[in-house]
């Protein structure tokens, strides 16, 4: 049987790989996520671009600039819709106690659409991976507008938390979907910058729209307010229409392993015995658009609703492998440490509010989400940190190491944001149980603190299993983002309870020692993760080895 046959049924060695002209290519190493990134003074674009005009790749940087902003507005929009309510707690207790709801009922307003969010990506991402991206993305653009206004018209508890629990499905495309779609169209050397611009962007807006929430409820009423974000979202969408094309591109799985793949990615030549060789893409011969062979990116056919066939089994491949995936220990501690730190924020989220407005601090009700004004400085901050550090310390690792990439270096930046968590935990539980001992910077500080731990958990996490497993970056990325929202809502659905029993230095120390146990955990995955793939990336191949990935 020939190694064509052989890959057809699925017998291939691991190391080899299939490109779109039917022959095996040998990348740089059989372990998955393990790639050449830098030669010399030049660097390896990883997936290799192709010709064609309308490769995502090949998009223009305004054109890659206006995409990350869009997917910005509707990731902050949602996300301030969903946690900027812990500011608002307050206009709703005196209606919602009156119909008999407790205290952990009104809490559940902010604590169930969390989870809802993961359930969201449970839904959507198989359908983003099997029809495309962009489709899906607009789906949630209007469902997201529909249940902000739906929130907005709510004149019971009931009611209110019904909507919130769709706003939340909605919201829940800013966690896997829209950085999916941005590291679709950039390389591997700039991912972590771009999908750190995209997360400062999204965090600047999102911290904007919950710092004034309270005072734009104070004068316009909490029903206009998620009208007012429906407004903006339905703009959103309207433009997104026009300016955020399709992502997906099929690309053969050749493309991720720096090598090219034929006459559309690179060059061909041919070595001693006449054997075709085809010379890797890097920035410096990075192949020309091809006009001839291909049809133009226009305005129509960014605006088109499907590019490509549907692939239901891809569909299929996606939820079969988020049970396989669970099981790989790098993956596992990934989705932990997100949940539990997007769970604390959550949890220190809902008990600001009442802290800041009691005595000795007593702001006003619309005042309070004011609170959230350092996260405009952890953004700035995690920009240059946890962004362009992080691409500058892959790029620096790998011309240390011949050249090679290894994915266990996106987790270095990660040892900042870790302890600055801990300490902003333990912060908040004490300024919470003792506020006539700490000035009311303490609670803003521990806010904005702890929103940058949980940044960069999310962004080391992302970037370092898309590196490590990047013909499965959609799977991943469902594990990382829809279980987290479980975890999460485990640690703080209880968190009024927790408090009762423990007061507010008791859970949050708790937490803080979490934060920093998961931390530790990270030093193991970083000296045993290329082990870990080594044995894992047998799983992780696509459901036909003959086709190219479209999960990148």
């Amino acid at each position: 049987m020939s190694k064509l046959e052989d890959a057809k049924h699925g017998h291939v060695e691991h190391r080899e790989v299939v490109d779109q002209l039917g022959t095996l290519q040998e990348p740089v190493s059989h372990i998955t996520g393990t790639v050449k990134l830098a030669e010399e003074s030049d660097l390896f674009l990883i997936p290799a671009p192709s010709a064609d005009p309308r490769d995502p790749l090949n998009m223009s940087k305004w054109q890659k600039m206006t995409f990350i902003t869009l997917v910005s507005v509707f990731s902050s929009l949602g996300l301030s819709l969903v946690s900027g309510l812990g500011g608002l707690l307050s206009f709703y207790i005196p209606a919602y106690t009156a119909e008999g709801a407790t205290y952990a009922d009104i809490t559940a307003l902010m604590t169930y659409p969390s989870m809802f969010m993961g359930i969201g990506n449970i839904i959507s991402m198989p359908l983003a991976l099997a029809v495309g991206r962009r489709p899906v993305f607009l789906a949630s653009t209007l469902l997201l507008v529909v249940s902000a206004i739906l929130c907005g018209y709510a004149n019971t508890y009931q009611y209110h938390y019904a909507a919130r629990l769709v706003l939340g499905l909605a919201a829940g495309q800013s966690e896997a979907l829209v950085p999916l779609m941005v590291q679709e169209i950039h390389f591997l050397h700039e991912r972590s910058h771009m999908l750190m611009i995209q997360s400062a962007s999204q965090t600047i807006l999102s911290a904007v729209l919950v710092l004034c929430a309270s005072p734009i409820a104070g004068a316009i009423t909490p029903r206009y307010w998620y009208v007012l974000g429906g407004g903006i979202a339905a703009v959103q969408g309207i433009l997104s229409i026009f300016f955020v094309p399709e992502s997906r591109y099929s690309r053969p799985l050749s493309a991720y392993q720096g090598e090219s793949s034929g006459i559309q990615y690179g060059s061909g030549t041919t070595d001693a015995t006449g054997k075709a060789a085809w010379t890797p893409v890097t920035r410096s011969n990075r192949p020309e658009l091809d006009f001839v062979n291909f049809e133009p990116r226009t305005v129509l056919s960014d605006m088109r609703l499907f590019v490509g066939k549907a692939d239901w089994m891809e569909a299929w491949y996606t939820l079969k492998s988020m049970v396989q995936v669970l099981f790989f220990p790098n993956v596992f501690w990934a989705f932990c440490l997100n949940g539990l730190t997007i769970g604390v924020n959550v949890a220190i989220g809902t008990t600001y509010g009442a802290i800041i407005e009691a005595p000795p601090y007593n702001w006003s009700a619309s005042s309070a989400s004011y609170v959230n004004a350092g996260q405009i400085v952890t953004a700035l901050v995690a920009l240059p940190l946890l962004g362009t550090g992080s691409d500058k310390i892959i790029k620096w690792r790998a011309k240390k190491n011949d050249g090679i990439h290894e994915p266990e270096n996106r987790l270095l930046p990660l040892i900042v944001p870790i302890m600055v968590g801990i300490i902003a935990a333990v912060l908040h539980g004490e300024a919470c149980q003792h506020p006539g001992d700490y000035h009311w910077f303490a609670l803003v500080f521990a806010n904005a603190g702890y929103y940058f731990c949980f940044v960069g958990a999310n962004i080391a996490a992302i970037t370092y299993l898309l590196d490590s497993y990047p013909a499965r970056g959609g799977p991943m990325l469902v594990v990382i983002c829809a279980l987290r929202g479980f975890v999460s809502f485990g640690v703080s659905f209880g968190v009024a309870d927790f408090i009762e029993r423990s007061g507010y230095d008791g859970s949050f120390g708790t937490y803080a020692g979490l934060t920093g146990l998961f931390g530790l955990l990270g030093i193991a995955v970083f000296f045993t993760g290329k082990r870990i793939r080594a044995f894992t990336g047998r799983w992780t191949r696509s459901h036909d080895p003959t086709k190219p990935t479209m999960t990148h």
